[in-house]
C-alpha cells in the first residue's frame, strides 16, 4: 500500500539563532509568531508524529495537532556539545570541530555521529505506515531521512541544507521511497 511521507522542520529556536548546539529548547515567542498562519499548511495526514524534544511538541502543540511522540524522530545527541556555541567549541576543542564538520561517523564530542543517525531514521523510514503521515521533527533528521531514502552516503547529508518551518515529502511504495521535494516552503 502507498506511503506519503510530510516532513515539518521545526522553527529555529533562540539556541540555534544564537549559534549554539541545541539542547531541550522549547520555542520562544517569536517561534509562536512564526506558526500562527500555519494552519492546516502540512494537510490532512493520516497520523502525526513528533519529535520527544521539547521544540518540536511546542510546535505540533502550536499547530493543534494531535501528536505520538516517535522517539526515533529526535534530534542529534550532541553530547557535551550541547548548548554550546560553535565559536566556544572551536576554541576550545578545534580538532575535534573539524573533524565533526567533515566527517559524518565523527562522535568525539560524546554523543552521536551523523552516520547513527542516519542509519536511526533509516530503521524508522522501513517502519513507516502506509497511508499519509505528518512528522515533525529536526532538520538534521530530515536530512538523514533524504539521504537514507536516497541511498546517499552519509557524506551527502553534510551538503543538504534544510531551513526551518519547511516540509520535506516522500512517497514510498513497499520498501523503496522516492524523494518528491526537499525543503519546500508551503504556500
Amino acid at each position: 500500500m502507498p506511503r506519503r511521507l510530510t516532513l515539518l522542520c521545526v522553527p529555529a529556536t533562540a539556541a540555534l539563532r544564537a549559534g549554539r548546539f541545541p539542547a531541550d529548547d522549547g520555542l520562544d515567542a517569536d517561534n509562536l509568531v512564526q506558526l500562527a498562519g500555519w494552519a492546516g499548511k502540512p494537510g490532512r495526514p493520516d497520523r502525526v508524529l513528533c519529535s520527544p524534544m521539547a521544540c518540536a511538541r511546542d510546535t505540533a502543540r502550536a499547530l493543534g495537532l494531535p501528536v505520538t511522540v516517535e522517539d526515533a524522530l529526535r534530534e542529534v545527541d550532541y553530547g557535551r556539545w550541547r548548548g554550546r556555541s560553535l565559536k566556544e567549541i572551536g576554541a576550545a576543542e578545534p580538532d575535534a570541530l573539524a573533524a565533526w564538520l567533515s566527517d559524518p561517523e565523527m562522535n568525539a564530542h560524546g554523543g552521536e555521529s551523523l552516520a547513527a543517525v542516519i542509519d536511526r531514521a533509516g530503521l524508522w523510514l522501513s517502519r513507516c505506515e502506509p497511508g499519509h503521515t505528518l512528522a515533525v521533527t529536526h532538520a538534521s533528521v530530515i536530512r538523514a531521512i533524504v539521504v537514507h531514502a536516497l541511498g546517499a552516503g552519509a557524506q551527502a547529508g553534510m551538503r543538504l541544507d534544510v531551513a526551518p518551518l519547511t516540509l520535506t515529502t516522500l512517497s514510498g511504495h513497499d520498501a523503496a521511497w522516492r524523494v518528491t521535494s526537499v525543503a519546500a516552503q508551503p504556500y
